[in-house]
Order: C-alpha cells, then structure tokens, then sequence
C-alpha cells in the first residue's frame, strides 16, 4: 500500500515539472526571438522604399542574407515577396534608347531644371502589405521615383513637398480647385529656383486594368496618357511638346502609350497649370489596379525618354 501510494504521489510532481519546462522554454524562445528580430528590425518610410526600387537587387537566397541584407531588403524580399529584377526595362525595350554615356549624365545641371508635382497627391495605386509598414502607393510615391532616375541620368530634378489639403483647407476650397491649389506651390517653386524649366504634373488614371497596363518580354508596365487643356491661348505649344515625348514613348513599344487626350469644355479644368508654360505636363502613369512594380518599371523608361527629350531641347536652345 506505501508502494502505490507513493507512485501516485509523483504523477503529479511529474506534471509539475513538466510545466515548468514548457514555460522554461517558451520564455527562452521568446528571449531568443526577440533578439533576433531587433537585429533584423524593420522600419519602412517612404525614402527607404523608393531607395530600394531605384538602386538596390537582391540575389538569389542563401543564409548570409540575415546579415548582408538591410533590414528593408530582408522585408521586401523573404516577407512581401518583392524581389527587384536587376533588368526591369528589357533589351528589347529599350533598344531605341541610346544609354546616356557617363560623361553625359554627370553634373549635366547643377541647379534643378525639372520640378515634378502631384495636383491630386491622394492617388493611390493597387494596395497591398506595405500600409503596415507606413507605406502608401500613391502618385507622390511614383513622383520621388521618377526623380531619382532623372537625377541619375544627370537631369537634377525635385519633387514638390507642399500639401494641397492644406492649401485647400486655408481657402476653403473644395477638391474641384486642387489646380489652383497646385498653382500656388508651382508659382512658389519657379521663384524660390528660377532654373526650373519643365513641370510634370504626375498623376494616375481610374480606367480599368486592361486599358492601364502592359506587358512586353514578360514583364508588366503601367501605360503612359498625356492630358492637355485646350482652355488657354497657347495650348498649340504644349500639345506639340507631349506629342514629342508621346513619339519617343512609341518608338519604344507603342503599347506603352496611351496617347494624349485633348480636353475642353464642362466638368473639365481644361488648362491645367499649362499656361505656365509649353513646357508644363500632364502625365497619368498606369492606374489604381496597376502595381508600384509596374509604375517602378514603367518610370525607369520614362526618365531614359524624358533625359533625351530635355537634352535635345538644351542642345536646340544653345544653338540659337
């Protein structure tokens, strides 16, 4: 009877241990990961994001990417299953495009000559898991995009940081006077640097996926639509400059361009800031159901077209 008794007795000493451990353990493994995962710790901005797309690659998987990928490249690459290809605009696409030679693109201006703005700075494209990481594809995005391929390609470019809710909100003005609001911070710019000389409207279309995209070679591209307002004196001008960088659009693969749509007459602006100059565009790159992947593949050719464009008007106006 002592013999049983006390075999009962050590069942439940037993499971206590057993508990113990199990809390041992999991206490260890919470220690464990939370050390690994500050040393892999991800905080994403806006900066980050668009620095990855530009210049970085990834390579193909191994180990040492715990400790040779930063933290972002880690995110992207194993958790959202972004991998930036290191050919994003194929040979094929580009072929009529000449790449800048280098001594092109160094210190081609020193002062800014392209200012890049977003009349409706909300557009946003195809969302997915980046808004966790304070991530929003949106037109502003696209815009800081754009300018780091002109800036290297020796085009010093800058993207205008103004908000135009909040000139709004100070006029009381409804979202039906957004070009107005863009007005003042285009006026502003062009006195605080009187180099600039073009001005890209940046913005996206709401038409379907079918009618915004593209692929060529494999790979998908957002499509490119001018807009020009018919409402002001000179519009001749600035339809004659779009349809100079629409051509060069097309020679590259014609389904990349949209065209340029003409607009006039009721509930359309129809100037569109392009009184300002011949040199003022309206450009809507892809749509809402087009990816950041795609506007990011789309904007590497943009600015190779933009770099010759600008540089054939440059050597056109030193000659005269």
């Amino acid at each position: 009877m002592k013999k049983r008794f006390k075999a009962r007795k050590k069942i439940p000493i037993l499971f206590l241990k057993t508990i113990i451990l199990l809390i041992i353990m999991v206490f260890s493994f919470g220690l464990a990961f939370k050390f690994f995962y500050n040393k892999i710790h991800i905080k994403l901005d806006n900066e980050k994001f668009i620095d990855y797309l530009v210049h970085d690659a990834l390579g193909t998987y191994d180990l040492g990417d715990l400790t040779s990928l930063n933290s972002t490249e880690f995110l992207l690459k194993y958790s959202l299953g972004i991998e930036k290809s290191t050919n994003l605009v194929s040979k094929e696409v580009t072929s009529e495009i000449e790449e800048p030679k280098m001594e092109e693109t160094e210190n081609v201006n020193q002062e800014p000559i392209v200012y890049i703005y977003n009349t409706h700075q909300s557009e946003g494209y195809k969302t997915n898991f980046l808004e966790s990481f304070n991530i929003n594809n949106t037109v502003l995005i696209g815009s800081y995009i754009l300018k780091e391929y002109l800036n290297d390609l020796g085009i010093n470019s800058v993207v205008e940081e103004g908000k135009i809710a909040d000139i709004l909100a100070q006029n009381n003005w409804k979202y039906g006077y957004s070009y107005r609001a863009s007005r003042q911070l285009l006026d502003k710019a062009k006195k605080a640097q009187p180099s600039l000389k073009y001005f890209i409207d940046f913005h996206r279309d709401s038409s379907p996926y079918t009618a915004t995209a593209t692929e060529i070679e494999g790979e998908k591209y957002a499509r490119v639509l001018f807009v020009v307002g018919l409402e002001h004196d000179n519009y001749e001008a600035n339809l004659a400059e779009a349809e100079k960088i629409n051509e060069k659009i097309k020679k590259i693969n014609v389904s990349l361009s949209r065209g340029i749509m003409q607009k006039q007459g009721p509930g359309v602006n129809g100037v569109y800031n392009q009184d300002n100059s011949k040199y003022t565009f309206l450009i809507e790159v892809g749509g809402q159901y087009n990816t950041i992947e795609e506007i990011n593949n789309t904007l590497k050719m943009l600015a190779k077209v933009l770099h010759e464009y600008i540089t054939e008007v440059e050597n056109e106006g030193q000659k005269t």
